[in-house]
């Protein structure tokens, strides 16, 4: 799951009439779908298992679903692969994660399973919160309780085994800005709810093309409107000349208004809109 593509993972489509669309390539894509069916195993059995599926953990994994199709499916860029790939790999780790917690971690929280006997192999928490700690250590997973360092020199005793230095995470992880830059998301605690929330808000929305019923009227059509106001304001000005039953013409007396022609059904008391 922690892979990166490069440029040979994305196979272009031949005969295509925009250029630099593609896909990514069938054997990762597989790769993938197989992950995707276990997942739905394991999901499967959770539900058989639980009288009340959660239902933000069934949101997440539709979410999984659909990025594992967008990838297999739809052609884009090279960008917009390598950006739905990232997509699949947070849902797919999301609902693992979720799934973890509700069969395993969470029992032992609550006193329903023995407490751990080994330490889980994962990232963990930093709290401030005594209960979270002890919550953490009776589920088995790696726990950093923060206290200011002036209780060291309180009669309380202290289980510090060794003094490290803290492992730089650029060492490790990816942190360096995304080509091409984009705007942040969010703004604010990395703890906060909030941050989940704008992460799948946006998930649900980054993959979009123009719309077509947005924006102004093209050239043409403000063309043709102009053209039809120039020809209704022309007819409405020239005064209008009618016959009476002996034959003459007669015109419209000075300062009166005569019907607008050029727009059949509307009269002078009417307003023409042109759309």
């Amino acid at each position: 799951m922690w892979w990166n593509p490069t440029r040979d993972d994305f196979k272009s489509f031949e005969g295509s009439l925009v250029d630099g669309l593609g896909e990514l390539s069938r054997p990762m894509f597989l790769s993938f779908q197989a992950m995707m069916t276990s997942l739905e195993n394991r999901f499967g059995d959770y539900k058989k298992s639980s009288p009340k599926v959660n239902i933000h953990l069934s949101s997440i994994v539709k979410a999984a679903q659909d990025a594992c199709l967008r990838l297999g499916s739809l052609k884009t860029t090279y960008t917009e692969m390598r950006f739905g790939i990232t997509e699949f790999q947070r849902y797919y780790l999301e609902v693992c994660g979720c799934l973890d917690y509700l069969q395993i971690y969470r029992p032992r929280m609550d006193g329903q399973n023995p407490p751990a006997e080994t330490v889980a192999n994962c990232v963990g928490a930093f709290t401030h919160i005594a209960r979270v700690a002890q919550d953490f250590h009776s589920a088995g997973l790696p726990v950093w309780l923060l206290r200011p360092s002036k209780l060291w020199d309180t009669p309380v005793e202290c289980n510090i085994l060794e003094v490290v230095t803290p492992v730089n995470p650029t060492d490790a992880l990816c942190v360096s800005p995304h080509d091409p830059p984009f705007p942040p998301i969010y703004s604010g605690p990395a703890s906060h709810h909030n941050r989940h929330g704008a992460i799948h808000i946006y998930s649900r929305h980054w993959l979009a093309f123009k719309d077509p019923f947005e924006g102004g009227p093209s050239k043409g059509q403000l063309i043709y409107f102009c053209a039809t106001l120039g020809l209704i304001a022309f007819t409405a000005s020239k005064p209008s000349i009618t016959q009476s039953a002996d034959g003459n013409r007669i015109s419209p007396p000075k300062g009166s208004q005569s019907p607008a022609r050029g727009v059949s059904g509307v009269s002078s008391s009417q307003k023409a809109y042109v759309l």
